[in-house]
C-alpha cells in the first residue's frame, strides 16, 4: 500500500515539473512546421539595390545605369558573384520551419537590437526587408524575421551566412576585367627590354607588329588576354594613395596596354614586388603591387603573367596555318602519291551537300572519313616553323608533294595543303617513332613541320575510294555479262494471229 502511495506521489511531482517547464522555459527550440512557408518571391533581374545595416556600419550595393554594380560610399566595383548570390538565395526563399510567432526574447535568435537589417529594392520601387539572425543550435540553419512582422523562421544557412562577412567580401577582386572579343590591340613592356605589340587584323586574325612582323596564333593571343582579365587582388592595399613611389608605381617596372573597339583602353601598371603572406611564403608564387589607370586603388596580385608577356615572339606565331573553319568546308580533293611507307596513291574528290558527304559521282560516302580529312586539313597545326620561305621547293619535297589537299569553303575560298618530304620522326618515351613531314599552305611561303595525322586520314580516303571503285567495276562487269547473256539468246517470235498466215 505504501509503495502504491509513493508511486502516486512521484507521478504528481513529475506532472508539476512538466507544467513548470512548459510555462517558464524560453521557446528556443524549433517547432515542426506543417508546410514550409514561402517567404519571398521575385525575379532575379528585378533586384536593383541591396542595403545591409550592421552594428559595425552600413553596406549598400546598387545597380548602375550600365548594368554594373557598385558598393556605394567608397564606390568600389561590387563583387558580381556576391550580388548574384543575394539574388539567387533570396528570390524564391522558403522557410525550413516556423520557430516562434511572438518572441518574448528575440535576442535569443540574434534578432534583437544588434540584428543585421537587410532591405532589397526592386526595379518598380517595391522593397523586401528582413532581419538576419544567428545560426540555430545545429548550425545548419539561420534565423530570419521578415519585416514587418514578428514571426521567426529558420532558413538554409547559405541564404544568410554571408551578410556578416567583412565589407571587402562584397568588393570585386578581379580588377582588370574586359571582353576579350572586343580587344584589338596589345602592347606590353616587361623587364629585360621585352617589348611586344600585337594588332588584330580581321575578326579572327592577329598579327605580331613588334619586334617581328608575322601572323600571330589567335589561341596564344587569347591566352595573354586571359592572363590579364583573370588577375585577382590578394589585398586591397590603399585607396587614393598619396605616394605611388611607396609601391614602385611612380615608375612602373612593367606595363600592359589593351585597346578595344567599344571602350576606353585598359592600362595595367606593375610596380615593386610585394611581400609574401603566410599562405604563400612556402610557395613559389610571387606578388607585385599593381594599379589600373583611372582606378584609385593599389592592389597586390600574382605577377606570373609577366613571364607570359616576356615570351619569345616566335612562340606566338601562327602554327594553325591553313586558317579555314572546318564547319565551312564544302569540297575536298585529296591527291596522294606513293611513298616508301605505302603504295596507296590516287585522287579522291568529296563534297558536302544537303548535310551529307558525297563521292564525285553523287553517291553518299559511308563513315566519318570525309569529316576527318576536312577536320585534319582545315585545323592542321604545326609543331615547328622550319623556314620563313620555301625558296627552293625541291629542298622540302614540294616540287613532287607526297600529298595535297584542296579545300573549298562555302564562300568559294580555296586553299591547298601541301605535304612534302618526310623529316626526322618524333620519338616517344617508349622509343616508338612517329613520322613527321614538311608542309605549307598554298598562300603562305612559310615551311612548317607537321605530324602524320593528315597523311593517315588521306590514305583512308584513298583506300575507301579504291574499294568503292572496285565495287563499281564489279557491278559494271556483272551488268555487262547480263547484257551479253541476254544478247546471245534467240529472239522469240510472236505466233501469227488466228486466220492469218
Amino acid at each position: 500500500m505504501r509503495a502504491f502511495k509513493g508511486t502516486l506521489l512521484a507521478a504528481a511531482l513529475l506532472s508539476i515539473v512538466a507544467v513548470a517547464v512548459y510555462l517558464f522555459e524560453p521557446r528556443t527550440t524549433e517547432l515542426q512546421d506543417i508546410e514550409s512557408p514561402k517567404l519571398f518571391r521575385f525575379e532575379k533581374q528585378e533586384m536593383v539595390r541591396v542595403e545591409i545595416h550592421r552594428a559595425d556600419g552600413d553596406l549598400v550595393l546598387a545597380e548602375q545605369d550600365d548594368g554594373s554594380w557598385m558598393v556605394e560610399g567608397p564606390m568600389w566595383p561590387a563583387n558580381k558573384s556576391m550580388v548574384n548570390r543575394v539574388k539567387h538565395q533570396i528570390h524564391d526563399l522558403n522557410a525550413r520551419a516556423t520557430v516562434v510567432e511572438q518572441p518574448r526574447a528575440p535576442e535569443l535568435y540574434g534578432l534583437g537590437r544588434n540584428a543585421i537589417q537587410v532591405h532589397l529594392t526592386m526595379r518598380d520601387g517595391s522593397r523586401i526587408s528582413f532581419l538576419a539572425g544567428d545560426p540555430n543550435p545545429s548550425n545548419v540553419s539561420y534565423y530570419i524575421q521578415p519585416m514587418p512582422g514578428e514571426l521567426i523562421y529558420t532558413v538554409k544557412k547559405s541564404a544568410m551566412d554571408y551578410y556578416s562577412m567583412e565589407p571587402e567580401a562584397f568588393r570585386e577582386r578581379k580588377f582588370a576585367r574586359f571582353d576579350s572579343n572586343d580587344a584589338d590591340f596589345i602592347e606590353s613592356s616587361m623587364p629585360g627590354n621585352h617589348h611586344l605589340v600585337l594588332q588584330r587584323g580581321s575578326a579572327d586574325e592577329w598579327n605580331i607588329v613588334e619586334p617581328i612582323q608575322h601572323r600571330a596564333s589567335r589561341e596564344q593571343v587569347r591566352r595573354l588576354l586571359g592572363r590579364v582579365t583573370a588577375l585577382k587582388a590578394r589585398d586591397f592595399v590603399e585607396d587614393h594613395p598619396a605616394d605611388l613611389a611607396m609601391y614602385g608605381l611612380d615608375h612602373p617596372r612593367a606595363s600592359i596596354t589593351i585597346k578595344f573597339g567599344s571602350r576606353d583602353p585598359l592600362v595595367l601598371l606593375i610596380g615593386d614586388p610585394a611581400p609574401p603572406d603566410a599562405e604563400t611564403l612556402a610557395q613559389t608564387r610571387t606578388f607585385s603591387y599593381m594599379s589600373v589607370e583611372g582606378d584609385f586603388t593599389i592592389y597586390t596580385a600574382r605577377d606570373d603573367l609577366m613571364e607570359d608577356f616576356s615570351v619569345d615572339p616566335q612562340d606566338l606565331r601562327l602554327k594553325k596555318f591553313m586558317r579555314m573553319r572546318v564547319g565551312d568546308v564544302t569540297d575536298v580533293v585529296v591527291d596522294l602519291r606513293e611513298s616508301q611507307r605505302s603504295d596507296l596513291n590516287g585522287t579522291v574528290a568529296m563534297m558536302y551537300r544537303a548535310d551529307k558527304w558525297l563521292w564525285e559521282d553523287g553517291k553518299p560516302v559511308p563513315g566519318s572519313t570525309p569529316s576527318r580529312v576536312a577536320n585534319r586539313a582545315a585545323e592542321i597545326r604545326a609543331d615547328a616553323i622550319i623556314a620563313e620561305e620555301a625558296s627552293n621547293p625541291a629542298r622540302w619535297g614540294f616540287h613532287r608533294p607526297l600529298l595535297t589537299v584542296l579545300l573549298t569553303d562555302r564562300n568559294g575560298t580555296t586553299r591547298t595543303l601541301i605535304v612534302g618530304d618526310e623529316t626526322e620522326p618524333l620519338v616517344d618515351d617508349d622509343g616508338r617513332e612517329m613520322p613527321r613531314y614538311f608542309a605549307m599552305a598554298s598562300d603562305d611561303p612559310t615551311v612548317y613541320r607537321i605530324s602524320d595525322g593528315i597523311v593517315d586520314v588521306a590514305e583512308d580516303a584513298v583506300r575507301e575510294h579504291r574499294r568503292k571503285a572496285n565495287r563499281d567495276e564489279e557491278k559494271q562487269e556483272r551488268h555487262s555479262r547480263m547484257e551479253e547473256a541476254l544478247g546471245s539468246l534467240p529472239v522469240r517470235e510472236d505466233p501469227p494471229a488466228a486466220g492469218k498466215e
